[in-house]
């Protein structure tokens, strides 16, 4: 996965329509080939189903899905949105500041704040040094507590170490999902 700085849900429609492939270079260190076009797929982003451009390395051999720099990986959320529920501490007021309607917006956030307790939480807590619990209390420590601090950190995170954060759904080494066991289902 790679996301393209300054490209949010809203503009990505407009932008990604055309056909146009921004120009992006693998995210491998040891590559660094410039990706070409690979289709798309559908997914909702920002509520509304939408096209999502794939690039793919032709020396890797590894096709990679072109996101929103604001958009969570895997789900159809928007990094204000799962702010505006983490900074409510309560999932019910959470539910409500983040536009997740009824019983299950509120399970949804209590979901978000259990994430302290996830693995990805412990290592990303690891790659951003010594912060106080939960994870994303000491994010706003290293990034700034002022409102898009999820997409800041997402760009201090590959910047600084080639993690892509997904948002809630984890941390990606080169922007690839770890590779799955031979036995196990998808």
């Amino acid at each position: 996965m790679i996301s393209v700085a300054g490209l949010g849900f809203k503009q990505y429609r407009e932008q990604m329509d055309g056909g146009a492939v921004p120009e992006l270079s693998c995210p491998d260190p040891e590559c660094g080939t410039p990706l070409g076009g690979h289709g798309s797929y559908q997914r909702y982003l920002g509520g509304q189903r939408q096209s999502v451009r794939r690039v793919r390395c032709p020396r890797c051999r590894v096709s990679h899905a072109v996101l929103p720099e604001d958009v969570c990986a895997y789900r159809d959320l928007t990094f204000g949105a799962v702010e505006a529920g983490l900074a409510a501490q309560r999932p019910s007021a959470g539910a409500e500041a983040s536009g997740q309607v009824g019983p299950a917006g509120v399970r949804r956030v209590r979901g978000w704040l259990r994430s302290a307790q996830e693995p990805y939480a412990a290592k990303l807590q690891g790659l951003l040094g010594p912060v106080s619990s939960p994870w994303w209390r000491g994010a706003q420590e290293v990034v700034g507590e002022a409102t898009g601090w999820l997409t800041r950190l997402r760009h201090f995170l590959w910047s600084r170490c080639r993690y892509f954060l997904g948002g809630l759904s984890g941390l990606f080494r080169h922007g690839r999902p770890a590779p799955r066991s031979p036995r196990v289902s998808p």
